[in-house]
């Protein structure tokens, strides 16, 4: 039932997504669905919630290695992009950011998410203390620049492009490295 909902809401969009195009999607009638979950909305939420949590522990697994901060940094942005490779309902996270933080219910994720960037800034700040990384740029700032080029990939990426995931994390990574190192 998860998946023919994620494929519904990624084909169709969330908003124009109804519960009766899943239905169908997964070949049971409407009153069967009904039993399992409420509303969309629901429906939404328990299909990135453990993935969002598992982004976030690969994360933390980064940042708790014995490594130098660009091996933890580099790692972190390698679990992203294999997170996004293996639980595709993760590009549903990031182009339904707005329905699901005007969700009831979704606590959960919009605690999840502040824990992933403090995590991620954690990686920035140690890089910079210890002198991997430059001391003239603003952790914070780097931060969101991070997730601003990561988390908008589900705008534009397609499976059937010239790169795979695996080769646009590799660059993403080799640039934010490369500008980030004294």
């Amino acid at each position: 039932m998860l998946a023919g909902a994620t494929e519904v809401f990624r084909r169709e969009g969330f908003s124009r997504a109804r519960l009766e195009d899943v239905a169908a999607e997964v070949g049971i009638n409407r009153a069967s669905l009904y039993y399992y979950v409420g509303t969309k909305e629901e429906l939404l939420i328990a299909l990135v919630e453990e993935p969002a949590r598992e982004m976030t522990r690969h994360c933390r697994e980064a940042l708790e290695s014995d490594k130098p901060a660009d091996v933890k940094l580099h790692a972190a942005l390698q679990f992203y992009v294999e997170d996004l490779q293996n639980h595709p309902e993760l590009f549903l996270l990031f182009s339904e950011s707005q329905h699901i933080a005007a969700t009831p219910g979704a606590d959960c994720i919009s605690t999840n998410a502040e824990d992933y960037a403090h995590t991620l800034l954690a990686i920035i700040e140690e890089g910079v203390a210890g002198g991997v990384f430059r001391n003239d740029l603003d952790p914070p700032l780097v931060m969101l620049g991070i997730l601003g080029m990561h988390n908008w990939i589900h705008q534009w990426y397609s499976p059937d492009g010239r790169r795979s995931l695996a080769e646009i994390g590799d660059v993403f990574a080799e640039m934010i490295l490369s500008g980030l190192r004294p």
